[in-house]
């Protein structure tokens, strides 16, 4: 009897450590995961896996926009300046209004998109890190959010996506 209660209660420990190691995250940007969750969640959902029909999930394509300079000032102007209007990810149809998070700092800004980009995409091919040097770049000049959706277009043609 007492052989199956250790024995019971090793399985229920190991399926409780396997199942909140399954589950966590590996965090390299806990900076941009705090601004995030703060900020950003609300829409996207914790983890980025997005809300149908109002906020895209945030698990690929930000990885594959990182990878060339226009998909990467795309990330920054959207966080920075907000959007709105229709988009598509992935044959979803999304309409929302994204508001402007430029009160941010620009390390802030760098921040949450290195956590959303290398924390949330498992794949982000040749993508560097962002710094608050190239979000201050992107700041010199302010697009409106009818701008940042017109852009999103071209990018995501010129990505293949």
């Amino acid at each position: 009897m007492k052989t199956a209660t250790v024995l019971m209660t090793a399985l229920v420990v190991g399926a409780m450590v396997f199942a909140t190691g399954a589950s966590a995250q590996t965090v390299h940007y806990p900076g941009g995961k705090s601004t995030f969750d703060g900020k950003c969640a609300v829409c996207h959902q914790a983890g980025g896996k997005g809300m149908d029909g109002l906020a895209p999930p945030l698990v690929e394509y930000p990885g594959k926009y990182a990878s060339s300079s226009d998909g990467r000032a795309q990330l920054g102007h959207t966080v920075m300046y907000g959007m709105f209007g229709p988009i598509k990810v992935k044959e979803k149809s999304y309409n929302f209004k994204m508001p402007s998070f430029a009160s941010l700092s620009d390390e802030e800004i760098a921040d949450v998109l290195n956590y959303v980009v290398f924390d949330l995409n498992a794949q982000h091919g040749s993508a560097k890190p962002f710094d608050a040097s190239e979000v201050k770049a992107w700041r010199a000049g302010p697009l409106d959010q009818t701008a940042v959706h017109q852009r999103r277009e071209a990018v995501v043609k010129g990505l293949g996506l």
